[in-house]
Order: structure tokens, then sequence, then C-alpha cells
């Protein structure tokens, strides 16, 4: 009788514990299923902002390539402007992002 009773608590200790990992799988997969959605959205993001960076390159060269035909600008004038906003030049640094002093990006 005891052992009946002992394997009788062992298959309900055991039940109780599938019932558990059974429930804990669930809710890992709903939260995998988060992550999966959430990365698809940060990757169509840095896609989009690739593309901004891209065009943002390209319209700076048009720009630049007009300067220098409509006699707007020299070579000189460019690099100057390129030090300026890249760093280079520290007399620039009010006009640069800081994030300390601006706070963050989103």
């Amino acid at each position: 009788m005891s052992l009946a009773l002992a394997l009788s608590a062992a298959v309900a200790v055991m039940a109780a514990g599938w019932t558990l990992l059974r429930r804990r799988e669930r809710r890992l997969h709903g939260e995998l299923g988060g992550l999966r959605e959430r990365m698809r959205e940060l990757s169509a993001r840095l896609d989009a902002a690739e593309a901004d960076v891209g065009h943002a390159v390209t319209q700076a060269e048009i720009t630049e390539t007009l300067l220098l035909d409509k006699g707007l600008a020299d070579e000189e004038d460019i690099e100057a402007a390129r030090r300026r906003f890249d760093g280079g030049d520290p007399s620039s640094s009010g006009s640069r992002y800081l994030p300390d002093r601006d706070g963050g990006l989103h």
C-alpha cells in the first residue's frame, strides 16, 4: 500500500513538473515570436536608414559637383566644409550632435 502511495505521489509530481515545463515552453515560444517580429521591424528600419544615408551621400555629391561647376566654390572650400562637418575643425563643435547636450535621437 505504501508503495502504491509513493508511486502515485511520484506520478503526481512528474505530471505537475511536466505541466509547468509546458507552460514555460509556451511562454518562451510567445516571447520568441515577439523577438522575431521586433527583429523584422529593426531590419526594416535599418534598411530604410541605409537608403536614406545613400540618398544623402548622392545629394551631397551632386551639390559638390554643382558648386564646383558653377564656380561658387573651389576644391579648398569643399575640403574646408568637409573638415568642419566631419569634426576636423574645432570651431564647428557647436553645430555637431552631442548626446549629453542634445539628448537621445529617439
